[in-house]
């Protein structure tokens, strides 16, 4: 038997077949909207409340004076006056050796007293310099076994203030090392008089934050950075 399509709701009145499933109500597509707008929201003011707690780290460690002496003193390179902080501990006994990590394959002990106005026979008897190093991770590293070789337990950290908390979070991952103190060198490009960054300033520190979080994630995971070349050229570091 056949049954003949509705003449008033039928597919021959419209032209087209009965729909099988129902479209989403308009609430339930606001509902969704709204939460995903939340959601934005709080990932947003989560961030820009981690910056700016951040900025307060950068400007808080930029003041930080060691109070005691520690074994060894360890500069990063890559930023202007570090390695004349570094230098200047190690001159006011705060630290009886002084590694500077990252330094270009180019430049020469020489260079570095002259352009330091240091002579060169700090760098003779209690400097040593890694030229391999081209990141903080691989600075960590190749500072870590450096340490561990010579018996260091407790160091100074010499580093711009923007780049200090990223630093640390690296450095804190190694072993055997009872101790970290931070010694931020200054950037004054980087703040106005009311401790609010400047616009070069801001975008370094945007630059840097983004850094932190992605070392920050990579620890929460459990990966653990790869070991690369620096480890196995680090016994290069011991002259003697």
């Amino acid at each position: 038997m056949t049954i003949a399509a509705d003449p008033l709701f039928g597919p021959s009145r419209f032209g087209r077949k009965p729909e099988h499933g129902r479209a989403p109500q308009p609430g339930i597509r606001l509902r969704k909207r709204l939460a995903l707008l939340l959601i934005m929201a709080g990932v947003g003011g989560y961030l820009a409340g981690g910056f700016w707690r951040f900025t307060e780290e950068v400007d808080r460690l930029s003041r930080v004076v060691p109070a005691s002496e520690a074994d060894a003193i360890v500069v990063l390179t890559g930023g202007a006056m570090r390695i004349d902080y570094g230098l200047d501990l190690l001159r006011s006994g705060r630290g009886r050796r002084l590694l500077i990590s990252g330094v270009h394959p180019g430049t020469s002990a020489s260079t570095l007293a002259r352009l330091t106005n240091t002579n060169k026979a700090w760098f003779d008897c209690c400097v040593d310099i890694d030229y391999v190093a081209a990141d903080t991770i691989g600075n960590a590293e190749i500072a870590g076994r450096w340490a561990e070789k010579r018996g260091y337990r407790d160091l100074i950290l010499v580093t711009s203030d923007y780049h200090m908390p990223r630093s640390l979070l690296e450095f804190d991952r190694l072993s055997g090392i009872r101790s970290i103190t931070p010694v931020a060198v200054r950037r004054a490009d980087l703040w106005n008089r009311d401790k609010l960054p400047t616009g070069s300033g801001l975008k370094l520190l945007l630059t840097e934050y983004g850094k932190l979080i992605a070392t920050r994630m990579r620890g929460a995971l459990g990966m653990a950075p790869q070991e690369n070349e620096a480890v196995s050229t680090v016994a290069s570091l011991d002259r003697d």
